[in-house]
């Protein structure tokens, strides 16, 4: 039974750590995205330095090259992002950054937690609940007192690496 409880306890720390770096890294990309010196390569560096930061959660230390393929196996959900940046209309452009990291995020943890299996098809179904709950929580999310400071190094490009 003590076991039990201890698991409990760091399932419930690492939902939470988890939690904290989505919506960080969430309220990021909306100040990326309309930022004119950032743009894509910034937000793609934004969500793998977020995936590196879950990953440490899970207590993994996950490469950049690790998680570049993991992101390029997601491409679909890469697109809505990069159109995102292309319409310079911030209305636009902010929820669909902030609920795609969030999303990429939480699809992020619940892949680490099924152990990181190469069949990514049962994450669909995660991205879409979790972008919708971003996007009903926009405002929320925006709102995060972290906002300003980036999760890492937002020059590097991965969006080269990335394919959609």
């Amino acid at each position: 039974m003590g076991i039990d409880i201890i698991d409990e306890k760091l399932e419930r720390e690492i939902e939470q750590e988890v939690e904290s770096i989505c919506k960080w890294a969430a309220a990021r990309a909306g100040v990326i995205v309309v930022a004119p010196l950032l743009g894509t390569m910034a937000l793609i560096a934004n969500e793998v330095y977020m995936i590196m930061r879950i990953g440490k959660a899970h207590g993994e230390t996950l490469s950049e090259s690790m998680v570049v393929g993991f992101l390029s196996s997601l491409g679909a959900a890469f697109v809505g992002q990069t159109l995102a940046t292309l319409i310079p209309f911030a209305p636009v452009q902010i929820p669909i950054a902030v609920s795609v990291t969030y999303a990429l995020g939480k699809v992020a943890h619940a892949w680490l937690k099924a152990g990181k299996p190469n069949d990514l098809d049962f994450l669909k179904k995660v991205f879409e609940q979790e972008q919708s709950k971003a996007k009903k929580n926009i405002t929320l999310l925006l709102d995060n007192p972290k906002k300003d400071e980036p999760l890492g190094d937002e020059r590097k490009d991965y969006k080269s690496e990335i394919k959609l």
